[in-house]
């Protein structure tokens, strides 16, 4: 058993994990960063929400706390004594002998964080969180590493928590202020700065000197898979409630028959019909899908898909409902139970069928030359649930990977994005999402319709479109 567990710690830090563990952490980090979103919108109801949510998640079982015991007070003693190296060989024995307990996850993660080891703290800390959601000290920690990674938003969303869920709230407001200071990295300043800023005045620290937050970045650092403020940023209406009680529905009761449907998509305000991307949004969101897959019982994956027949086909990739024994989809206001008719690995594609019948339905564009590049293309999907995520960009380039044609897209994706429909503006679909770089900006891949109609996955034929013109 102990041998096991080194094996499982060595996966949970490489990030190379057995695919049911992996799959339960990109659904407890998910959670995390929605937890994050909501506290940067303020909206504590969204907050309250996605701890549930995590705490409804299944934790591992207790190991021996007498075993752990000994290590986890040497890690603390040598901790204090700034030997983080010896620190964290003991905190790593303590996790061994006793996984399940959030303070010693708690400890490695802020011992990861203090050697410099940002990839290794913050899966611990998202890891810490699956264990207890409202541990301030982890968010603190997750904070710290969001900033010196320089992500100031998403450290501050982190800092918020960590002062939501602080038994000490005078001693976390003060220790905000401290990592505002000018010693920290810019992330950790901005962060804590703005984490700052939206406390209540009475609850700020008297001494409270700290500069005011920078701008927000533009884009997300380098390695960073999801900036949460892209989702509701600090000057922008809270959006939170919708987006939860569509999620609650999605995810908390899946696998029962729908009993309600969500407000159909609208545009606020007045609308400028010559513009190309409102009049794509508004024929597409019908169109686009979301897919919850379930595995054992629980959600354990989210993605995109795009109906592709008028009697409810929809195209998706095979890795989005890899491995789930149910389906659920939501195209527009329409839910519905879904199974796969046909799958492949190589191109990345899956057909599922529903109950859902469209007069309407993509169409795909087999063009495939360098004709295509630097032609506007217009992305939908639902990264990490946010759903009818509407993004754009342009065609940067063709590219074959293992024999697969891909179309390269500069438009902005995230996980949640696979399957979804890349649209140029005569309404067609060139592309399907499935894949980016992490390491690159915005270096984005859609398997090209070209390979999608060679694949004779299905009939083309079938598909129905009206002008978007």
């Amino acid at each position: 058993m102990k041998i096991l567990r080194e094996i499982l710690l060595a996966m949970l830090l490489a990030g190379v994990m057995p695919a049911a563990v992996a799959g339960q952490y990109e659904t407890i980090d998910y959670f995390v960063q929605q937890m994050i979103a909501q506290a940067i919108a303020g909206d504590d109801t969204g907050v309250q929400t996605f701890r549930e949510q995590l705490e409804n998640l299944s934790r591992p079982e207790a190991g021996d706390a007498a075993q752990a015991r000994l290590p986890q007070q040497q890690g603390q003693d040598q901790f204090a004594h700034n030997r983080f190296k010896e620190a964290l060989a003991a905190f790593r024995q303590a996790f061994i002998a006793n996984p399940a307990d959030p303070d010693i996850a708690a400890q490695l993660g802020s011992t990861y964080l203090r050697l410099g080891r940002l990839k290794e703290a913050e899966r611990l800390s998202v890891y810490g969180l699956s264990l207890m959601p409202a541990h301030s000290a982890i968010w603190l920690t997750l904070g710290q590493v969001y900033g010196q990674s320089g992500d100031a938003q998403r450290a501050a969303g982190a800092f918020a928590n960590a002062y939501r869920f602080a038994q000490d709230r005078a001693q976390l407001s003060e220790r905000l202020r401290q990592l505002s200071g000018p010693d920290n990295a810019a992330g950790v300043r901005d962060g804590a700065s703005q984490a700052l800023q939206a406390m209540p005045s009475a609850a700020r620290p008297a001494a409270d000197s700290s500069p005011s937050p920078s701008p927000a970045r533009s884009a997300a650092p380098t390695g960073a898979s999801f900036t949460a403020a892209a989702a509701a940023p600090p000057s922008a209406p809270a959006t939170g409630a919708p987006l939860l009680d569509s999620l609650k529905r999605g995810l908390a009761a899946l696998g029962q028959p729908p009993t309600a449907t969500t407000p159909a998509p609208h545009v606020d305000g007045a609308t400028n019909g010559d513009n190309p991307g409102q009049r794509i949004y508004r024929r597409s969101i019908p169109l686009t899908c979301l897919i919850v897959t379930l595995r054992n019982g629980k959600a354990d994956n989210l993605g995109s898909g795009l109906l592709v027949s008028t009697d409810g086909l929809i195209l998706t990739n095979d890795h989005v409902v890899d491995r789930a024994d149910n389906l659920t989809v939501r195209c527009g206001d329409r839910e519905a139970t879904a199974s796969v008719r046909r799958r492949s690995k190589s191109p990345d594609l899956a057909l599922l069928a529903t109950s859902l019948k469209s007069p309407d339905s993509f169409v795909l564009n087999a063009s495939y030359s360098q004709n295509l590049i630097g032609l506007d293309v217009f992305v939908i999907g639902n990264p990490y649930g946010l759903e009818g995520t509407f993004s754009t960009g342009v065609i940067s380039g063709l590219r074959e990977i293992d024999g697969v044609r891909y179309i390269q897209i500069s438009a902005p994706i995230s996980p949640g994005n696979s399957g979804g429909p890349v649209i140029l503006r005569d309404g067609s679909v060139i592309g399907i999402a499935t894949m980016r770089l992490k390491d690159g900006q915005n270096l984005n891949f859609a398997i090209a319709a070209a390979d999608i109609v060679a694949s004779g996955l299905f009939d083309p034929a079938r598909m129905k479109s009206r002008s978007t013109q």
